[in-house]
């Protein structure tokens, strides 16, 4: 990861996304950062909508917090409550549990 006060730079937008390919960038100002430019070509809209959403990192974070506290479910207890437990081996597309 490189470190650039952005006091000293000139690099124009086309330079920075050219810099970052390399990793992540963190621009300083006044010694202290000030902005992360990092490429996410290879990222999708939707994970970089959600991942900069404070009220979906809130719910993760919640979701994470209960789990700690109280625990999970079994996926099979989790299935039997959905109506999805099938002791036939498929899943709901009526295809074999066993890749065939």
């Amino acid at each position: 990861m490189k470190v650039l006060p952005s006091e000293e730079t000139t690099l124009t937008v086309p330079e920075l996304a050219e810099l970052v390919k390399e990793g992540p960038l963190i621009l300083t100002r006044n010694g202290q950062p000030w902005l992360t430019v990092k490429d996410v070509s290879e990222s999708d809209w939707e994970s970089i909508s959600l991942a900069s959403n404070p009220r979906f990192r809130d719910l993760i974070e919640e979701s994470r917090r209960s789990y700690r506290e109280k625990g999970g479910i079994r996926l099979e207890d989790l299935r039997r409550e959905l109506g999805l437990d099938d002791d036939s081996g498929s899943n709901a597309a009526g295809e074999g549990g066993n890749g065939s």
